[in-house]
């Protein structure tokens, strides 16, 4: 969003996006690609009873690959969305979901906040992509420019984009100095 300089936009979070899909939905896990993601998500998922917290991370192999592991938590026979705040190339969200689902997830799903997605890398992602491995990949539309060249889901796609505007609108009209 591109707003004019004298106006203060204060969006601490697009996580009740996200929550308010959840609820219309059958997901009973949220999981983190990593420590940093965790922490600063977590607590606001706090307050879903009976949602199970998985938390990943990269390791060091042989050769100096790097490999997603689960570090905390099981996905067996879970609904799980993958929690993250951007982005890019997608390579760490791909590998988790991969994990995610060789641990036994019933599904999973992912949501970032802002989608970078360079050179249409987002085509990777959707259906018949080589990292095609979500049933749903949410974001918002914080930068619109790639979120509107996203197919929709009317369209077989995975994609689905959630509005930041109300959540902005409410930022601004309870902004105070």
């Amino acid at each position: 969003f591109y707003l004019h300089g004298n106006a203060i936009a204060s969006l601490q979070t697009a996580i009740p996006l996200l929550k308010k899909k959840i609820q219309s939905t059958n997901i009973n896990c949220v999981a983190f690609p990593d420590d940093g993601a965790a922490k600063r998500f977590s607590e606001l998922f706090r307050d879903i009873p009976d949602l199970e917290i998985i938390v990943c991370g990269k390791t060091r192999t042989e050769g100096d690959q790097r490999r997603v592991v689960i570090q905390d938590g099981n996905p067996k026979g879970c609904h799980v969305v993958i929690v993250d705040d951007l982005v890019q190339t997608g390579g760490t969200l791909y590998e988790t979901g991969k994990v995610l689902k060789e641990a036994g997830a019933a599904s999973v799903n992912a949501f970032v906040s802002h989608a970078v997605f360079p050179n249409e890398s987002w085509k990777r992602f959707d259906t018949g992509g080589d990292r095609a491995c979500f049933d749903k990949f949410w974001t918002t539309n914080s930068i619109p420019t790639v979120t509107n060249q996203l197919p929709t889901a009317d369209n077989g796609s995975v994609f689905e984009v959630f509005d930041l505007m109300d959540l902005i609108v409410h930022d601004l009209d309870h902004y105070s100095t």
